[in-house]
């Protein structure tokens, strides 16, 4: 029995990395199809808007829509209709964008592109909720996300690297959909949740909207800061040069997220750091393409833990319409920050970026205090206090059932009486404590405990 369970969880692991890792690698090399397109109409700073802003929050739209669709029709958002009409207006959209001159309508495709992109991304990210156990869901989705961000730019390396400029790009797209479409067509509707509330969970509203705030202000930074300009290095650091090292954290952050959330937590902090350092270094080639080669690489703690902040949120409270707000508030800072870039240049943007640096790391611990330093209950708190006393004076296990009465303000007949033995044990018992304690009397015991040094 217990092998057949451990059998259909290893099985149900392998599909999802695979749907999950598949649908990131073709909907990622539509994305830069789109985005390589509209730079034969228009200039970097425009296309970079476009794409890392306007484009930003077209997916943010479609990663919405799944999540209130989770939350009105489950059964239609979890099955197999939603994924295949998104893949199917994806394909047409990236078909339109190579093959369409017009500009109006390349950029009207990628809108159509994003938000199924969105639609996509909601859907299968939301099943690390619903059906991946939550010590498995970082290194599913890092991996997943590492196999596409790496393979993508496998893809592009033909003709000389610019294999994604060219027609023929979108044979492979299709090629990758239809693997897509063949895995989807095994999706099973998710499994069934009573549903129940954050607030059961242990998640207050308040912690749910400063979860929100610091993803997106994480993301924000994240963008202003990988906006520096690069000097020493300003050669050295190419597409190929970032997708290993971001594909490795990918996999490394997911595999210290599932043993630890608290220090995935922290590990995502350290991408905000990399380019001010790299800034810092001035000229120095070595070390700028050190610094941005370790960015890149702590970026993926940055990836994962914006996902699995509210997957497990969403798991925990059995309501899988939350799993897709780390996502969404994802993208919204991202298209934030690209804003913020196209906006600011130089010493300006600095400085913005450093007020976002010092916001986020105060909102950040605030959020961590919440989320990973638990809550003692009263009564837990009680249980700490009376072991730690008891230890300090080396009271017995009869005499720590005594003092626990005591403390109580119960009498030596009714702590007999409670234990079912004499009153003269109790008093025996109760003399001891007060040599061990070197105090005298009932009330300076109970006062004693209740406000002196606990040790």
């Amino acid at each position: 029995m217990k092998k057949n369970i451990i059998a259909r969880i290893t099985n149900k692991t392998i599909y999802f990395s695979a749907l999950i890792g598949l649908g990131f690698l073709w909907t990622g090399t539509a994305y830069f199809i789109q985005a390589f397109r509209l730079f034969g109409f228009l200039d970097g700073g425009t296309v970079n808007l476009l794409v890392c802003g306007v484009y930003y929050v077209c997916q943010a739209a479609g990663i919405g829509a799944v999540g209130l669709l989770f939350h009105k029709r489950g059964a239609l958002a979890g099955g197999r209709q939603l994924p295949i009409y998104a893949t199917v207006i994806a394909l047409a959209s990236t078909a339109a964008s190579l093959y369409l001159s017009s500009l109006a309508v390349i950029i009207a495709a990628g809108t159509f592109l994003n938000i199924a992109i969105g639609i996509l991304s909601g859907c299968y990210l939301t099943r690390l909720a619903t059906d991946i156990p939550q010590q498995r869901r970082g290194l599913i989705f890092g991996g997943a996300y590492a196999f596409g961000s790496i393979g993508t730019w496998l893809i592009s390396l033909p003709l000389g690297g610019r294999f994604l400029w060219h027609g023929c790009s979108f044979i492979a797209v299709a090629v990758l959909a239809a693997v897509s479409l063949l895995l989807v067509q095994r999706l099973s509707a998710p499994p069934q949740q009573e549903a129940g509330s954050c607030l059961r969970a242990g998640f207050s509203r308040k912690t749910m909207w400063l979860a929100a705030v610091v993803l997106f202000l994480l993301s924000m930074e994240n963008t202003l800061g990988f906006s520096f300009p690069l000097k020493g290095a300003a050669g050295s650091i190419y597409i190929e040069f970032t997708r290993v090292f971001y594909g490795v954290g990918l996999i490394i952050a997911g595999l210290i997220s599932d043993k630890s959330r608290r220090w995935g937590a922290i590990c995502c902090l350290a991408a905000l750091a990399f380019p001010f350092a790299a800034l810092a270094l001035g000229s120095s080639v070595a070390g700028e393409t050190v610094m941005w080669m370790l960015a890149y690489l702590f970026l993926g703690f940055w990836s994962v833990y914006r996902i699995l902040v509210f997957s497990d949120i969403a798991g925990k409270s059995k309501m899988p319409v939350f799993a897709v707000f780390g996502l969404l508030t994802g993208r919204l800072g991202e298209a934030a920050g690209t804003l913020g870039a196209g906006v600011f240049s130089g010493m300006p943007l600095v400085i913005l970026s450093g007020a976002a640096f010092i916001l986020v790391i105060a909102l950040f611990f605030l959020l961590y205090q919440k989320l990973y330093i638990p809550a003692i209950s009263p009564e837990a708190a009680e249980k700490h206090r009376l072991t730690a006393y008891v230890s300090r004076f080396g009271l017995s296990a009869r005499e720590r059932e005594i003092f626990s009465f005591i403390i109580q303000g119960m009498s030596n007949l009714e702590i007999a009486n409670a234990l079912h033995i004499t009153e003269s044990t109790v008093k025996f018992h109760v003399g001891n404590i007060f040599k061990k304690t070197g105090l005298n009397s009932r009330l300076n015991l109970i006062t004693d405990y209740k406000l002196g040094d606990q040790g």
